[in-house]
């Protein structure tokens, strides 16, 4: 079990897993082991934030200017995480707009994170890859005035957007949607609309101009785990981690048409903040090198095109930072990112 290995003792709850361990700055000590582990300093930052931030490392750092590289890796993402070569880099996660790694949207955080290991997906893997930060946004993270997040209080990527398009709602003369006052229901990191809230939404993306639209689009946060230590195969170095979410598109029955302007917008989003981190990234740690997964695909149902569209838009407004942009394809090569990396290489 991962989590008995790195702290030492066996996760039951989260009184017992908080009173076992000491958060100490960006570091967590592990009370019976007196083991110290760098979870690193984690942040929730809006697009529209990191988009100003990579534009100030532009403008004042020429180290990190020049061309962007496309490629893609065929790999584990684990033993990239612990590859030293890899100190400084950052990685991508598919999460949950929790930061979290539940397999449905009836999983709590009070249900641990020990059982990540048995989803042998991408976001889980790369958590545990770095198990100190895990630990700390399920156990110990800030959310208002609380500690670790519950059932009841989670933290939310998409709280300022769910708060513009409530407006947004408020200005539409649509009698028929009059009893909509929010646009999905958030479970446990799960953003789960409608059909009819996803026809307001729809209504709503319609009617934006290209700089209401971007403006939008800006409120998306995501979550960056910075100077997070690798925990596995007897790694020790640090690394940055970006934790994004996609629109669970396979868990309803809506279709993809109705979903897909709400969905492209999330993916453009992650895609655009991941990128704009990487560059802050790159100036802080003086390592370009930024590894992508294909968000929202699998499980998740988003269509492979809209998640290509959002990478290749996040490259072109990025294609003057020096970034080394790689797509980490796990196992065997992804045939459908061929014209991706010819139309940009």
């Amino acid at each position: 079990m991962w989590f008995e290995e790195l702290t030492g003792f066996t996760e039951q709850d989260p009184s017992q897993v908080q009173q076992q361990i000491t958060v100490q700055g960006d570091k967590l000590l592990f009370k019976n082991s007196g083991k110290v582990v760098q979870a690193g300093t984690l942040s929730t930052p809006s697009l529209a934030e990191l988009n100003e931030q990579a534009q100030l490392v532009l403008h004042t750092d020429a180290a990190v200017t020049g061309v962007l590289s496309l490629e893609e890796v065929v790999a584990d993402v684990q033993e990239l995480h612990a590859n030293p070569d890899n100190a400084g880099a950052l990685f991508q996660v598919a999460s949950q707009f929790n930061l979290l790694e539940m397999v449905s949207p009836d999983v709590t955080p009070e249900q641990g994170v020990t059982r990540y290991q048995n989803d042998k997906t991408q976001g889980p893997a790369c958590a545990i890859a770095c198990g100190a930060g895990l630990i700390y946004r399920n156990y110990f993270v800030p959310v208002g005035e609380q500690q670790g997040q519950t059932a009841n209080k989670q933290l939310n990527m998409l709280a300022s957007l769910e708060q513009a398009l409530v407006r947004y709602f408020s200005l539409l003369a649509a009698t028929d949607y009059a009893n909509i006052t929010s646009p999905w229901v958030m479970q446990n990191g799960y953003a789960l609309p409608s059909k009819q809230q996803l026809i307001l939404i729809n209504k709503v993306l319609a009617g934006l101009n290209p700089t209401e639209y971007q403006q939008l689009k800006e409120l998306v946060c995501i979550g960056l785990q910075y100077d997070t230590q690798v925990t596995i195969k007897q790694a020790s170095h640090l690394v940055t981690q970006a934790y994004c979410s996609a629109m669970p598109v396979a868990y309803s029955y809506h279709s993809n048409d109705l979903w897909q302007p709400l969905a492209s917008l999330i993916l453009e989003a992650a895609y655009e903040a991941t990128f704009a981190a990487a560059v802050v990234n790159a100036k802080r740690t003086g390592n370009k090198r930024l590894y992508l997964t294909l968000l929202g695909g699998g499980a998740f149902g988003n269509q492979p095109q809209w998640i290509l569209n959002a990478i290749k838009q996040a490259c072109t407004r990025y294609k003057d930072y020096a970034l080394e942009v790689k797509i980490v394809s796990y196992r065997y090569s992804n045939p459908q990112l061929a014209p991706l990396l010819s139309s940009l290489t």
